[in-house]
C-alpha cells in the first residue's frame, strides 16, 4: 500500500476528492465543497495498490502530536480483498511518521467493517456519540496511542 499526499489546492486534484467523498458519504450533514476543501488543512491521500488508485483517506492533526484520520474511503471495485486494513495501517504509519504520538478516528456504528480493522488494529472506543451529524447516525470514537 503506498499513500500520495494529494496537492489540494489543484483544482482538478480538489474536485476529485470533493467527488469521491460525496460519492462515499452522501449522507453526511456536512458535506464536503470546493470552497470548503481550498480552505482547509487536513492532508488528503490517495491510495495505491501498485499502480491501482484504490482509495483514499485523509489526516486531521488537531495538534503537534494528536491527528483525526478522516474519510478513509476503499472505492467499491476493490473492496473485500483485505485493502481496508492495509489503508488503515498505512495512514497510521504516516501519522506516526509525522510525530504523532495519539491517532483518533469516527466511524459510523453501521460500519462493522472498519470498526473491526480498528479494533484489530489496537485501537479502543473511548465514546459513542449518538445522532452526530444527524439523527440516525451515531459514530464511535476510537483512539489508539502510537
Amino acid at each position: 500500500m503506498r499513500l500520495e499526499l494529494c496537492d489540494h489546492t489543484d483544482p482538478k486534484i480538489a474536485q476529485e476528492i470533493v467527488e469521491i467523498v460525496k460519492k462515499y458519504y452522501p449522507d453526511t450533514a456536512w458535506p464536503l465543497t470546493l470552497e470548503k476543501l481550498l480552505q482547509s488543512k487536513v492532508k488528503y491521500y490517495f491510495a495505491f495498490d501498485g499502480d491501482k488508485k484504490i482509495g483514499m483517506s485523509g489526516i486531521d492533526f488537531k495538534t503537534p502530536t494528536l491527528a483525526e484520520t478522516v474519510k478513509t474511503v476503499v472505492f467499491k471495485e476493490f473492496r473485500g480483498q483485505g485493502l481496508g486494513e492495509k489503508l488503515s495501517q498505512a495512514i497510521e504509519d504516516e501519522c506516526r511518521s509525522q510525530g504523532v504520538k495519539k491517532v483518533m478516528s469516527t466511524i459510523y456504528t453501521f460500519n462493522h467493517v472498519m470498526v473491526a480493522i480498528k479494533l484489530k488494529q489496537g485501537y479502543r472506543i473511548e465514546g459513542l456519540h449518538p445522532d452526530h451529524e444527524k439523527e440516525g447516525f451515531h459514530e464511535y470514537s476510537l483512539g489508539k496511542k502510537l
